[in-house]
């Protein structure tokens, strides 16, 4: 009764991250397996789990998250995610994110997979771009401006973005020029063959 009452007070609570956290995280785990991505996004999920809830706790919880951000993300990573950036589950972060500066206001969707030296940010007085679901950003790629990114495009290492990318749509050179992605031809099955090989047959 008493660990009940204890669990049930305002202030315990508080240290409970919202559930969106988890599944979230759970989703980014499955998609990076080395230890310093999966660093870099507990630090980076955490405080945006935390960035708007009340109390003395998540405050605290939001220092020490902050010091973290500054040590392992900004200091040995060498990146600048801020909590404020919006993005869905499944992130993976090629080379623990080294490199990567965000905007605050960008949105990023599900299953995104960014490598290195990435930016994603504004140009001029616009607003930040939007990243669709399943978007793979190749190393040293530039996405700049009130831009959207279509769902599964691939923008080339090195390309600067600063149009509109259609969905399925692949992004190259500076800047950046527009190509339909090549559809995956189906398999083929061939079925076995049955029956005597006349060849093999034995001459009377």
């Amino acid at each position: 009764m008493v660990e009940r009452n204890r669990a049930s007070h305002p202030s315990c609570r508080l240290l409970v991250v919202p559930p969106p956290f988890w599944s979230t995280f759970r989703a980014d785990l499955e998609v990076n397996e080395f230890f310093d991505a999966r660093m870099t996004l507990l630090i980076w999920r955490a405080g945006q789990s935390l960035k708007h809830r009340p109390g003395v706790l998540a405050f605290l919880a939001r220092r020490v998250l902050r010091a973290a951000d500054f040590l392992w993300t900004r200091g040995y990573i060498g990146a600048d995610m801020p909590f404020e950036v919006t993005a869905g589950p499944g992130l993976s972060l090629q080379h623990a994110g080294r490199g990567v500066v965000l905007h605050p206001d960008v949105r990023l969707g599900s299953d995104v997979r960014m490598y290195h030296q990435v930016t994603v940010g504004v140009r001029d007085a616009g607003g930040p771009p939007i990243v669709g679901d399943g978007v793979l950003i190749g190393a040293g790629a530039k996405i700049l401006g009130q831009i959207r990114v279509g769902d599964r495009s691939m923008i080339g290492a090195n390309a600067v973005v600063v149009t509109d990318v259609p969905p399925d749509t692949t992004a190259v050179g500076v800047p950046a020029v527009l190509r339909p992605r090549a559809r995956p031809v189906p398999a083929v099955t061939v079925e076995p063959v049955t029956g005597t090989d006349p060849s093999r047959e034995a001459t009377p």
